[in-house]
């Protein structure tokens, strides 16, 4: 029993050595300023959520800090509020690609940083009824991430 709690042990800080941090920002373009829209973050080697990040009504982005592991791959998903059909309630919209981590941070990295835009990464999102033609992610406002 002694020798299982101290593999187990061993196994903790081992893989908390590895982590690392990252942050997840997200800019939604300006066709959807009036949603709230939320996105989660995945683990795909087991599916399980390790991050959420929501940008409120009114904000143009919004950023989350999490804890990642070199190599690690990960999945996106969103979903937006209020639905403008009682179809789309719960429908959850994942993002068009999968991201792999470097398998350790380079010299100097103090921290990895995913950009992504709302909705242009996500698939099958419809545009909101008032949408224009001049739907756009503006990335320019969105300060760096600080050491």
């Amino acid at each position: 029993m002694l020798k299982i709690l101290i593999m187990g042990l061993g196994a903790f800080f081992v893989m908390q050595v590895h982590a690392f941090s990252c942050y997840l920002t997200v800019a939604k373009d300006n066709c959807w300023k009036d949603y709230n829209v939320t996105i989660g973050v995945f683990d795909t080697s087991n599916d399980k959520q390790i991050a959420t990040l929501i940008i409120p009504e009114g904000s143009a982005w919004a950023r989350q800090a999490f804890t990642c592991q070199p190599g690690e791959k990960l999945r996106f998903q969103a979903q937006f509020t209020p639905v403008f059909w009682e179809s789309d309630q719960g429908k959850v919209y994942p993002a068009k690609d999968f991201w792999t981590l470097p398998d350790k941070p380079a010299q100097g990295d103090i921290a990895w940083n995913i950009t992504l835009c709302y909705p242009e990464q996500f698939s099958e999102v419809p545009f909101p009824p008032q949408a224009g033609a001049h739907c756009k992610c503006d990335l320019s406002g969105i300060p760096p991430i600080k050491p």
